[in-house]
Formats: C-alpha cells, sequence, structure tokens
C-alpha cells in the first residue's frame, strides 16, 4: 500500500504561490502607504508650516493674502519633479490606471511606487485641493504588478495582483480592510472576479491591515461619532438626502470633466496651467483655509457639528470647484479625499435645512454627515458596497446598516439616472474606451496578432514602377498593397480603392511615378505582439479592412492582419465557449476527467511532446501550451515537435491520478531522458 505524501499538485503549489505573493504585496502596500503619509507630513511642514510661518500668513490681516504663494512654490516643486520623471506626474492619473488594467497589459511602470507618491504628497503639503486615496491606490498597484512581473506572471494574474496592492493601499489609509477588498473588488475590476481572486484580495488587505496596526497601532482618518436614529420613519430622510446628493455627485462628475477639459483646450503652456490653477486654489484659501489640501481634521469638524448652515454650504461648494480647478490643472493627486469633503459637508448641510422643515424626522447633525460621506461616495464612484462598508468599519454600528443602504443606493440611482459614468469612467467614455467591454471584445484581448497574421501576402517595392503596382493591385484580392524599402522595412501602404478611383478620375500620372510616391508612408500599423482587440479598434477607426504588422523596433514588415481573420478567430472562440456551455453538444467529460495546467519544469526543458508521449504512456492529453518568455501571448495549440521551455504553462486533460503520474515524470526526467523518438517519427502528428 502506498504511503500518503503532503506533496502539493502543481495548480495547487501555483495557488500557493500566488498566496505568499498577496501577501507580500499586502505587507509592502501597507509599507508603502506609510512612507506616503510621511511624505505629507514633511511636505506639509515644508509649505504649511516653515514656509507659513515664514510669510505670516498665521498673523490674519493682510498677510493671508499671502497664502497663494504657498501653493505657486509647491507647484514649482511638482514642476520639477514632472521635469525627471515626465508624463508621470502631473494631472489626475486615476482614470489612466483602470484603462491600464482593464485595457492594457496590466503592466505598471515600477517608478510610479515613488513618483506617484511623491507628486500627491507635494501637491497635498502644498494646499492643493485633491484627494490621497487615488495615488496610495496606484502606488499600491505598482507594487503589485512590481511583484508580478519579477515572478513572469501573466497579464490576468498580474491585473489581481494589482487590484490587490490597490486595495491593501486603501485599506491601509482607513483601517478598514473590508472596505478596501471592495474598492478592489468594484472600482479596480469594475466587479469582474473570480472567488480564488476574491481569496487573494481578501489575503493582501487584511495583511496590509495588520502590518499597519503592528506598525502604528489601530489608529483611525476619521473620528466617526455615534451613529443615532431617533425613528425608523427617519428612513424617508436619508432617502431624500441620497436623491438629493445623488443628483449632486452627478453634477459635480460633469462639472469636474468639463473643468478638466478646459485645461487641457486651454493654449498654453502646462507650467503656466498649473500656476495658474493653484493660484486660483490659494485665492480661495485667502478666505476659507478650510479648503486646502484634502481637508480630514475639517471633515471631522463637521462630524462633530460644529459649523452652522452658511459655512457648510460655502465649503461644499468652494471644494467642488477647487478640486476640479486643482486636478483639472494638472495638480497629481485623487479624487476621493475631495468626494469625502463634499459628501460630510453636503450631509451635514442637509441636516440643518431638514431640521427646519421636518425636525421630527431628523437625527442628529453627525448621523447626516457621515452617512452623506458614504452616499455622495456611491453617487461619485459608482461603487455602493465600497461605500457601505467604509461606513460600516468607521462605526461599527449595526443601526448604520439600513439608513446608510437606503442613502446610498438611491444616490447611486438618481446619480445614474442624470450621468451613467462614473467619475473615473467618463473621461475615458467620452474618447471611446469602455471599462465594461463585451464578452467578444474581451475574447479578443485574449488572442494576439502573431496567432492570425497572414504572412503570404503581395507586396511591392517602393521603386516599383506604376505599371507594375497596377498589375499587383488587379492580380490580388487585397485591399491594400504593403509598400516596403530593398531591407523589408515597412514604408507605407497603397490602398487598392483609391488607386483605381485616381485612374477612372482621369488624373494624369507621370510615367517615372514609382509606388514610394503614392503611398500613404504614415499608415496605421500594429504590432505583432497587439492583441485583436486592438487590430480591431483600429481597423474601425481608420475605415479598413487590413492593416500591415510591423516589429517593434525594426518596423520589418512580417505580414497582414485581416478583418475577416478577426471575425473567423472570434467565431472559433465563441463556438467553443457555446460548446462548453451548452448540454446539447456531444462533448461529455467522463467521470473523473478534468482539465488541468502545468509548469515545465527544468528536468522536461528542449524534449517535445512527441517524445514525452503522453497519451500513450500516461493517458494524458496535451492541448495547449503558453511560452515562458511571454506570458502575456495566452495559450496556444501546441505543435508535437515543439521543444519545451522550463516555465512553459501546459494545458492538459486526463485524469487526476493519470495527470499526476505525468507530472512526476516530467519533475523526475528519468524516464523522459529515456523516451523513445523513433518510434513516432511516421505518426500522424497528433498529440
Amino acid at each position: 500500500m502506498r504511503r500518503p505524501t503532503l506533496s502539493l499538485r502543481v495548480d495547487q503549489f501555483e495557488y500557493v504561490q500566488l498566496i505568499l505573493l498577496a501577501v507580500i504585496v499586502g505587507v509592502l502596500a501597507a509599507l508603502g502607504n506609510l512612507g506616503f503619509r510621511k511624505l505629507i507630513e514633511l511636505f506639509s511642514w515644508l509649505f504649511r508650516v516653515l514656509e507659513w510661518n515664514a510669510l505670516a500668513i498665521g498673523l490674519g490681516g493682510w498677510h493671508r493674502a499671502l497664502t497663494p504663494v504657498i501653493l505657486l512654490s509647491g507647484g514649482v516643486a511638482i514642476l520639477l519633479l514632472d521635469r525627471i520623471f515626465p508624463g508621470d506626474v502631473l494631472g489626475y492619473g486615476f482614470p489612466n490606471f483602470l484603462e491600464m488594467v482593464n485595457l492594457g497589459t496590466a503592466r505598471l511602470k515600477r517608478r510610479w511606487i515613488f513618483v506617484k507618491a511623491a507628486g500627491a504628497a507635494l501637491s497635498l503639503g502644498a494646499g492643493a485641493s485633491v484627494g490621497r486615496e487615488g495615488p496610495i491606490a496606484q502606488v499600491g498597484g505598482a507594487i503589485g504588478s512590481t511583484i508580478a512581473q519579477l515572478r513572469k506572471l501573466s497579464p490576468d494574474r498580474a491585473k489581481v495582483l494589482i487590484a490587490a496592492g490597490a486595495g491593501a493601499g486603501i485599506a491601509t489609509t482607513f483601517n478598514a480592510p473590508i472596505g478596501g477588498l471592495m474598492f478592489a473588488q468594484e472600482i479596480v475590476l469594475l466587479g469582474h472576479t473570480e472567488i480564488a481572486n476574491l481569496t487573494l484580495l481578501i489575503i493582501a488587505t487584511f495583511t496590509a491591515v495588520i502590518t499597519s496596526r503592528a506598525i502604528v497601532g489601530n489608529s483611525v482618518v476619521f473620528l466617526a461619532p455615534e451613529f443615532v436614529l431617533r425613528s425608523y420613519w427617519e428612513m424617508a430622510t436619508y432617502a431624500l438626502m441620497g436623491a438629493t446628493l445623488g443628483a449632486l455627485a452627478a453634477g459635480y462628475i460633469r462639472f469636474f470633466n468639463a473643468t478638466e477639459a478646459w485645461f487641457r483646450r486651454l493654449d498654453l503652456p502646462v507650467w503656466l496651467k498649473l500656476e495658474a490653477g493653484l493660484a486660483v486654489v490659494g485665492v480661495i484659501a485667502i478666505w476659507l483655509p478650510q479648503n486646502l489640501s484634502d481637508g480630514y481634521p475639517v471633515i471631522n469638524a463637521a462630524m462633530a457639528g460644529e459649523f452652522g448652515i452658511g459655512m457648510l454650504a460655502a465649503m461644499t461648494c468652494a471644494k467642488i470647484f477647487a478640486s476640479s480647478v486643482s486636478l483639472g490643472a494638472g495638480a497629481p493627486g485623487g479624487s476621493f479625499g475631495p468626494t469625502f469633503f463634499i459628501g460630510t459637508m453636503a450631509g451635514g448641510l442637509f441636516q440643518r435645512v431638514s431640521a427646519m422643515v421636518i425636525p421630527s424626522l431628523t437625527g442628529p447633525r453627525g448621523s447626516y454627515a457621515l452617512v452623506g460621506l458614504g452616499a455622495f461616495l456611491a453617487g461619485t464612484t459608482h461603487a455602493p458596497l465600497t461605500a457601505l462598508f467604509l461606513l460600516w468599519e468607521m462605526t461599527h454600528s449595526d443601526t448604520i446598516a439600513l439608513p446608510s443602504m437606503i442613502a446610498t443606493i438611491t444616490a447611486l440611482v438618481v446619480a445614474r439616472a442624470i450621468e451613467t459614468e462614473s467619475i473615473d469612467e467618463f473621461r475615458l467614455a467620452r474618447a471611446g474606451k469602455k471599462l465594461q467591454i463585451g464578452r467578444e471584445r474581451l475574447a479578443l484581448t485574449l488572442i494576439p496578432v502573431s496567432a492570425v497574421v497572414t504572412k503570404n501576402v503581395t507586396i511591392v517595392s517602393e521603386s516599383t514602377s506604376l505599371s507594375e503596382v497596377l498589375r499587383s493591385a488587379g492580380e490580388t484580392a487585397q485591399s491594400t498593397l504593403p509598400v516596403v524599402d530593398s531591407d523589408g522595412i515597412f514604408v507605407g501602404t497603397i490602398v487598392v480603392r483609391d488607386l483605381l478611383s485616381m485612374i477612372s478620375g482621369g488624373q494624369e500620372l507621370e510615367p517615372l511615378v514609382n509606388a514610394f510616391d503614392i503611398c500613404n508612408t504614415h499608415a496605421p500599423t500594429v504590432l505583432l505582439d497587439a492583441n485583436l482587440d486592438e487590430a480591431s479598434q483600429l481597423m474601425e477607426h481608420e475605415g479598413l479592412d487590413e492593416v500591415p504588422v510591423v516589429e517593434r523596433l525594426t518596423r520589418r514588415f512580417l505580414g497582414l492582419v485581416t478583418e475577416r481573420q478577426i471575425a473567423q478567430a472570434l467565431n472559433r472562440v465563441s463556438v467553443s465557449l457555446s460548446t462548453l456551455a451548452t448540454r446539447d453538444q456531444n462533448i461529455y467529460w467522463a467521470t473523473g476527467y478534468r482539465v488541468t495546467r502545468l509548469t515545465v519544469p527544468a528536468n522536461a526543458a528542449g524534449k517535445t511532446v512527441r517524445q514525452l508521449d503522453p497519451r500513450a504512456r500516461f493517458s494524458v492529453t496535451v492541448l495547449a501550451v503558453q511560452d515562458a518568455n511571454n506570458p502575456g501571448s495566452g495559450f496556444s495549440p501546441i505543435t508535437p515537435d515543439r521543444p519545451l521551455k522550463e516555465g512553459d504553462e501546459l494545458i492538459a486533460a486526463g485524469r487526476p491520478q493519470d495527470i499526476r503520474q505525468f507530472t512526476q515524470e516530467l519533475e523526475s526526467g528519468d524516464t523522459v531522458a529515456a523516451a523513445p523518438v523513433a518510434a513516432h517519427a511516421g505518426g500522424s502528428g497528433k498529440i
């Protein structure tokens, strides 16, 4: 009888590795958050203590008119940082972060770990009306991306680690592990995740909070008041507040993005737009210094009921305007902080008005300010679970559950009815980029151009005469003729229909005209490692049926990718998915069979599937392979004579015990080395 062992299968070992990576990401994200806080404290001391006292602004009177100088000096420091790291510092970068995670390759720049923290810390320290939460999410996401790149994980795994890092950063900021988890799930991953991946998010956020508490204790950002519900009839009042804040959230989304668009259209130098925007914020702070930075202490004061109706109204309007100007002008930072501020002030303002109109149905000030924070957050981000769990973790009160749910959901419904896009997706949607892509586009993002590129195409040399070009155009079914130089480097394209229309129009063509003279040298191209969704979007935008494929560095012409090939690839994927999803097809797995993922060990490197012969020796079928050197390319069918590499991922089907035996043989290498090759030399080539 075989003795039981504690060894793990390859897929189990891989998941254990992912769990360990999630722990590492959580710890590093917590440390990154703590470092970010120290940077904010440092720059706040430099600008709003040291420089503030040097200008004697604290004395009041005419000295307060010097407040804009503080923000202008901060702007100079931000511009210097942007000079060192161009393109990574200025502006509201969270939408770009979401685009890279959900529509891109999920590879973030490693320098973001420092750059995003330093830029936002300068901005907040100088008093720009921005938030810290977006940058810390990007810092945590960059940490997750760095770990994924070091481990050479596939894009889908990298995306989960990025979300784990972002959620861990938010969880550490608010000492709220579940709130950070919901942020990663709802906002970063857009609500799409598997249970196994959700486990990784939980591990990362809770690890981050535990690390933070071990270092700085169980401190909180917001001093939430005790929530008091005087009567269940107040639910109607909370619903009315939710509707009011939902409408305000929709208005803020539009004003925020309109301001940003206005700054982009200004034909002014970047430095001038930034300094002008910060100067405007500084002028507002002359009368309302509470509007500076993210205003966390002011939020705590509002929750304690310290402001009157006039002050609450002024601070609500000032933060809406100042945050839009700050981020629109290019100050680095996030929108969460202003959202918290506006929601708290607007909730407190609603309570004052409601107490005058319907005093019997209105509770204490702090309770409405607190629920207002969550309702406005849900209205602007369209992430109700994040708002609800943040409120619950801030208060640990079960009483707040029902009022907060009513206000939050009402705010979300009203905000979406007015503006369908969240504050982070608005600009992307206007640029034609939908983060919530359909199933077909999602499938196309997983198929590389290299899988469908046609290399046997008709091309012409740049020196080809016009008569030869016309002959080639008449003999080919292509809609475009790629033009290359003597070294095969792509020069441009000749669109056949344009060529024929030019001739039929009676235009005189010189006899010495060649292909280079009539080709479009600025023709759009795609790279071999691009995905089919990118190629499809490019064709739709340019109105083309074919796009040339070129190498990244040399721009050597490699072939064409056509609209027909993309449609065929999508059709094959759709048929495969429908075959697996329906029961009326003649494909059934026998009891005990499963499909699993195997990693090629060092002992099997250099061998081929023909040599391994898994079907004959173990009753295991190898279905596909993912190249270890290019994990982003996805899985593709494997040929019998393709040499395997260490780290290649194999998709194999068979009974669990057979797959285990095959895996053990791969790892041992003994039988592999002795596997005969000649016995299969005349085989059919099937795996």
